[in-house]
């Protein structure tokens, strides 16, 4: 995707999409912490979804601004965060990481914190090695879901990923999300279950047009 501003549809109406600023990163985090509020990974994690923003605060700041593919929407109802071939997905030491330790463990004990701490190992066993752009989160905040924004957000990102002729890889926490991405033509390549009797998470490629 280009650093300039998309133009979408949703609900019939421009939505226009766009690198996040510098100073928007907290808003970003709030969007998706909202639209990942009933998400099953979230909630095998830790449950309390009033820390959720902080937990995406920390992969945002670590990883994801520096490497400009952040993205919001004008009217501040949706973003995602993408990563461009090349890069790590596994995010630095920040001093966010101490922070974001703490509130895990304070609202969820040692479980909570060893989940957190776990997933990234978990994700990364299961992650493609080629090159690709890497669709770490997208979604519309809490009470603007079913509108087209996701989609739109879609579609602005895998347009980099058909200029460049790369594929794109997600984890799809939530099946009933499965069906979207499948018509943006992602395809599950792979699946795994989280402990404890956690959710299962699908991994999903889809091939540049």
């Amino acid at each position: 995707m280009s650093q300039k501003t998309i133009t979408e549809t949703v609900d019939n109406l421009a939505c226009s999409i766009r690198l996040a600023n510098p100073n928007e990163m907290e808003q970003v985090c709030d969007i998706l912490a909202s639209a990942f509020k009933d998400d099953p990974v979230m909630a095998w994690i830790s449950g309390h979804p009033k820390i959720y923003s902080d937990l995406f605060r920390l992969e945002a700041e670590a990883l994801y601004k520096k490497h400009s593919h952040v993205y919001i929407n004008g009217e501040k109802t949706g973003a995602a965060m993408w990563l461009p071939a090349g890069v790590s997905h596994k995010a630095p030491i920040h001093w966010r990481l101490f922070f974001v330790a703490w509130k895990m463990f304070s609202t969820g004990g040692l479980t909570s914190l060893k989940r957190g701490m776990m997933l990234e190992g978990i994700f990364t066993q299961h992650h493609i090695k080629e090159p690709h752009f890497y669709l770490h989160m997208v979604g519309a905040a809490h009470n603007n879901q079913g509108r087209g924004i996701g989609s739109a957000f879609l579609r602005a990102g895998l347009k980099a990923c058909d200029e460049q002729g790369l594929p794109a890889y997600l984890e799809s926490s939530n099946q009933k999300n499965n069906p979207l991405y499948e018509r943006f033509g992602f395809r599950v390549i792979g699946e795994f279950a989280l402990s404890d009797n956690g959710p299962t998470v699908w991994c999903m490629r889809r091939e540049a047009k």
